[in-house]
């Protein structure tokens, strides 16, 4: 089920009956008195009467604040507007505290029943009056509606500050934080919203929205219902109510239609309400009920941000992501402090494949939500696929910190680790990934094998073992493939490697390319240079123009063709000599030099010299190849021995005096061993070198 439909957007307006100061007229406070009176005899129309004569008698903006909030009480919702608009009308001329409070219940009914903008305005004047706990809570309403959530955090934190005992300012400050995603933050500054009010049933709705989206559904369902019980004129229980038993049990639909439809039927003008009805309708695959609900909520609110976007989703989810594309473009333009607008735009984006278009609004769309774990993961994702890998591993950290219980991304989280050569860490993450019960998901053992192959040293056999299994989970996966050839290859099972790079060609042909390459350094290691050169031509064919890793392979290619040659020129020669009594011959030496340890290398290398030009060859590739740095010294002193008749030495020489392929600045202790090595050669390379130019 999507986040949209775990949560329906916040109920917008605390309409309280006890939030004003003491009044300089008694008669307004004993009318509201008998008023609530008559309504608890069941005379609800007694009750508005009781009111009007009082507005009409002794008009006041108070008078018309309590008339209005009295009719959205008994369920008269247009009579409500009439009298807030008078009561908005007469505050102007009413002292700060009068004119703060009115305002801000105007605003409060204005966001159950019309735009947001409108609400905000009407907020920002009650501030603007006196900054009371009850204005500054409708300010935070008021601009949780409109999608500006951190200037909303910042008034309802304001709120608070200015009474820690307002009910209203806690429930804001409750609102304020589960627009951010700050779930269970929200959950506790709601229910202390209910301990100091526990009629306040705004505070009950937002407490089963915060448990919604916690991801705990039954919970939810148990304090709407509470909600309902306590306003059942409030639409916006009913609504939550209705969402919170789809969230539990996808199979009670028609129980959750039902609910969500009262709340419709009670507050017929709350977009928030007709939205829940909408989800709910799509959820069930009733697309064009659902759209209906999205447009009535506009027309109740043309900004509202969460209706546009579901109509946007709408689209997508028809196949329609063209024409949806340039609405999701207007709706984040329009609404650029709304993390949901920046969502779903920089979702569709990725979804089409632009991932450096989509870096943008997830960027913003994760700031705006910093607890939405789905925000943080796609903009992870578009991180790492615009090559970004530092960004990308610090928002699937953060994802993974909001919702530990998604294996995915925890999966994506192990292979940035590994990425980052945070090795080990990468390993642990991932194996507590695999162990969860009932995991069957080839990403988690394909990026553990990852992990393994390019560790220092690679545990290359442990990387077969997770390679493997993800393949027996999903055999037609070309990455997996790819991975355990490249682990087979490290494990110098040559033909297995072969056979499984050929196996990825067949799943995926554009890896061809790379496949081949691998391949070709299989062939070269197991000396089948005439399959190398072969393959390693349709690879150069395959791959980008000007890729350096097909000289590469061309000159191990011949680095062992060469070695082939001087160790089969050694055997012959060792074996022609076989039988002549006499001391050691060049054929001997050299195939001592190629065979021996690295003790009669290295003498073998000092001997070779006063045999002259006959020893150039096999001296050259020991100085060049040798894995031992005395044994490649002593081949370059004895080449600087022979003097000018070892002059085809020279270019191998020259090549060596060169560039110290060893320099780093920051080095670890092997590389400033091979740095410090290389240079003895470079030394002994360049008075080689002299002494055969005869300078």
């Amino acid at each position: 089920m999507s986040s949209s439909m775990k949560t329906v957007a916040a109920a917008l307006a605390a309409w309280t009956l006890a939030v004003a100061p003491a009044r300089a007229d008694k008669k307004v406070d004993d009318a509201i008195a008998r008023a609530d009176q008559q309504l608890q005899r069941g005379h609800p129309e007694e009750g508005v009467k009781t009111l009007q004569r009082l507005a009409e008698q002794a008009p006041s903006a108070e008078a018309y604040a309590a008339l209005a909030r009295f009719q959205w009480k008994v369920g008269d919702a247009e009579g409500a507007g009439k009298s807030a608009g008078k009561a908005q009308e007469l505050s102007a001329s009413a002292p700060p505290p009068v004119r703060s409070e009115v305002l801000a219940n105007v605003s409060g009914l204005t966001l159950r029943r019309g735009a947001g903008k409108e609400a905000l305005a009407q907020a920002q004047e009650a501030v603007k009056a006196q900054e009371t706990p009850a204005a500054l809570a409708a300010l935070a309403r008021a601009q949780v509606r409109t999608q500006q959530n951190v200037a909303a955090l910042q008034s309802a934190e304001r709120a608070v500050q200015a009474g820690a005992t307002s009910a209203a300012a806690q429930e804001s400050h409750g609102e304020a934080l589960l627009a951010s995603g700050r779930n269970a933050e929200a959950e506790a500054a709601f229910r202390k919203a209910m301990q100091l009010d526990a009629k306040m049933a705004e505070a009950q709705v937002g407490v089963a929205q915060a448990l919604l989206a916690q991801n705990k559904a039954a919970e939810a369902v148990a304090e709407a219902r509470k909600a309902t019980e306590t306003d059942p004129k409030s639409g916006e229980a009913f609504a939550v109510l209705g969402t919170a038993i789809l969230a539990e049990n996808s199979k009670n639909w028609s129980d959750a239609i039902a609910q969500a439809q009262q709340g419709a039927f009670v507050s017929p003008a709350s977009p928030v309400v007709q939205v829940a009805v909408g989800h709910i309708f799509e959820a069930g695959g009733n697309l064009d009920q659902a759209v209906s609900s999205y447009k009535r909520a506009l027309e109740a609110d043309p900004g509202y941000v969460p209706a546009r976007a579901a109509l946007v989703q709408l689209q997508v989810r028809r196949g329609e992501t063209d024409a949806a594309l340039p609405e999701a473009q207007k709706l984040a333009a329009e609404a650029p402090d709304s993390g949901e607008a920046q969502l779903i735009l920089g979702r569709l984006l990725a979804q089409k494949g632009d991932f450096a278009g989509a870096i943008g609004p997830l960027e913003k769309a994760a700031k705006a939500l910093p607890g939405s774990a789905e925000a943080q993961a796609l903009a992870g994702l578009a991180f790492v696929r615009t090559r970004q890998p530092d960004q990308a591993l610090a928002a699937y950290k953060k994802a993974v910190e909001l919702d530990p219980k998604n294996l995915d991304n925890r999966s994506n989280y192990g292979l940035l680790l590994a990425m980052a050569g945070k090795h080990e860490e990468a390993v642990g993450e991932l194996k507590k990934v695999i162990a969860t019960p009932g995991y069957k998901d080839a990403a988690g053992y394909a990026n553990l094998g990852y992990a393994y192959r390019t560790m220092k040293p690679p545990r290359t056999e442990d990387a077969i073992a997770a390679y493997k299994k993800a393949m027996d989970i999903d055999p037609k996966n070309e990455q997996v493939a790819l991975g355990l050839a490249r682990s087979l290859f490290n494990a110098n099972r040559f033909d297995e490697a072969i056979e499984m790079y050929k196996k990825t060609i067949q799943l995926e042909p554009s890896y061809a390319g790379e496949a081949n390459l691998g391949i070709a350094w299989s062939y070269t290691f197991k000396k089948d240079l005439a399959q190398a050169r072969a393959v390693l031509d349709k690879a150069k064919s395959e791959l980008p123009a000007g890729d350096p890793r097909v000289p590469q392979v061309a000159e191990n290619i011949v680095k062992v063709e060469k070695g082939q040659q001087a160790e089969k020129a050694a055997a012959e020669a060792a074996q022609a000599q076989a039988e002549v009594p006499q001391g050691p011959t060049v054929g001997s030496l050299g195939y001592t030099l190629m065979k021996g340890a690295a003790a009669a290398r290295r003498s073998a290398a000092r001997d070779l010299a006063r045999f002259g030009a006959p020893a150039v060859e096999v001296l050259t590739y020991a100085a060049v190849n040798d894995k031992d740095w005395d044994v490649r010294e002593a081949a370059i002193q004895s080449l600087g021995q022979i003097g000018p008749p070892a002059r085809s030495a020279v270019p191998q020489l020259q090549g060596i005096a060169g560039r110290n392929p060893y320099e780093c600045t920051v080095c670890e202790r092997e590389q400033m061993n091979n740095q410090i090595h290389y240079e003895d050669l470079r030394k002994a390379a360049r008075a080689a070198i002299q002494r055969i130019n005869g300078s």
